[in-house]
């Protein structure tokens, strides 16, 4: 085993609260709500649309606050829009929620004045910004420091992409009329399959060491929840589709399956900064 000075950590562990997980999700469902929302209007799934444009704007309500909570001063976030820097996750990320937060709320007050092609044209602007919203997270959390997360930069962005669209098509399976949930079933049943199967991708890719903490301590228990309650709800997604409390029930699996994999990658994260020989024998690796 690598050892530090002192045996200290090399890497300083994140000190997130305990709620940045819940923010990651929330802003990954909200971009992928937009995103079928616009698709349901071209299906001319109206009730479908509507419950995934309230979903979206819910969700939009909710993350910024706990975004600005974990900053602990909100003039952290006003004064990130004061500049707008690409190559910097964080400041691209505010951005991208507020452009976003802003499309929605501008196409729901239009469709309130009546204003419904405005209302639908605004819908589709968001839904451009859906999939950024939906991984911008992922990049964020690759461009630190952190063995487990800088050296899944190629694969976290997919992990949390069926994160997102299973966590928004569970949405749609649980308050969509019945008579509209098949689309949202298809996807939420996709994005449950592709959860497990993407994040077994992103270990193989990390190699033996550097997954470990994905299989190890807290995070390992959320990871083995994630993918019992994803494979949980695609089976009972699939096979209980006539019933309309097996669908509901599917559906709380598949968004608890998400949420628990937000929480595996961010305990991940933290152990893998806690022990030196993830950041060491990383570093020998690359330098072989």
């Amino acid at each position: 085993m690598s050892a530090s000075y002192y045996g200290r950590p090399i890497v300083k562990p994140h000190v997130w609260k305990p709620y940045v997980p819940w923010y990651f999700w929330i802003g990954g469902a909200a971009g992928a709500a937009s995103v079928q929302c616009v698709a349901a209007r071209a299906r001319r799934e109206h009730g479908l649309a509507t419950v995934q444009k309230r979903a979206a704007l819910a969700c939009m309500i909710v993350a910024p606050v706990l975004l600005i909570a974990d900053l602990g001063v909100p003039s952290r976030f006003y004064n990130m829009l004061r500049v707008f820097k690409p190559t910097s996750p964080m400041n691209l990320g505010t951005w991208i929620v507020t452009a976003f937060a802003g499309a929605l709320g501008a196409s729901t007050a239009a469709e309130i004045l009546g204003w419904n092609r405005t209302s639908r044209a605004l819908e589709v602007a968001a839904a451009l910004l859906g999939p950024p919203l939906t991984v911008y997270t992922a990049v964020l959390l690759a461009d630190t420091a952190t063995p487990v997360w800088h050296e899944s930069y190629e694969t976290l962005p997919f992990v949390f992409a069926a994160s997102g669209v299973a966590a928004a098509g569970a949405i749609g399976c649980a308050f969509a009329p019945p008579a509209e949930t098949r689309f949202a079933r298809t996807l939420m049943v996709a994005g449950a399959l592709a959860l497990p199967v993407t994040g077994q991708v992103m270990e193989h890719r990390l190699g033996p060491l550097l997954s470990e903490p994905y299989r190890i301590g807290v995070a390992g228990g959320y990871t083995r929840a994630s993918a019992a309650l994803a494979c949980a709800g695609a089976a009972i997604g699939l096979f209980g589709r006539k019933s309309r409390t097996a669908t509901r029930l599917a559906a709380a699996c598949v968004a608890g399956a998400g949420i628990f994999e937000r929480f595996a990658v961010t305990a991940a994260g933290r152990q893998s900064a806690l022990d030196p020989k993830y950041v060491v024998e990383s570093q020998r690796k690359r330098r072989a």
